[in-house]
């Protein structure tokens, strides 16, 4: 592959991500969240009871960056720290209503809105897609663990 084809490939990439910014930012006003904030409450959707240092890892942020948003979710209603009862010196993260409730509408609204983005592939192409996302997403863990392993050997460590 040349360098043009690579770049006509990050383009495309750059292109599709930005098909979802009118879903995201239609949330956002509704909401009043950042997307970032959206990415978070979606992964404790996922699965809740997740500690600073989980969230942090799959948001590729710092841990005092996630430690501010959990702030401003908490002051909003939308999530709840317990201590853990396995570790007392953990912090666990669980949804409020609020923050469920717009998890899930978050959740619906984006995956309908993609749904209608592949009604135009074929089932090959859908294979297609998925199979080459899934290995850009394998290829950015491994070069954020190797990041992490330079710069925070100790994260790195418990992220893997």
């Amino acid at each position: 592959m040349t360098s043009e084809q690579r770049e006509e490939a990050v383009t495309a990439l750059f292109r599709v991500s930005a098909l979802l910014d009118p879903i995201r930012l239609h949330i956002w006003d509704r909401e009043g969240l950042t997307v970032t904030q959206l990415r978070l409450l979606g992964f404790l959707y996922e699965e809740e009871g997740r500690s600073n240092a989980e969230l942090a890892d799959l948001l590729y942020v710092t841990r005092p960056s996630v430690s501010a948003l959990l702030e401003r979710l908490e002051r909003g209603g939308f999530i709840r720290r317990e201590v853990s009862k396995e570790d007392r010196r953990g912090i666990r993260i669980w949804l409020e209503d609020r923050g469920r409730q717009a998890a899930m509408n978050v959740r619906r609204e984006s995956r309908e809105f993609g749904k209608g983005l592949m009604e135009s592939l074929s089932d090959e192409e859908v294979e297609e897609v998925t199979q080459a996302l899934n290995k850009l997403i394998e290829s950015g863990r491994e070069k954020r663990q190797q990041t992490l392993e330079k710069v925070d050997p100790e994260r790195a460590a418990e992220s893997s």
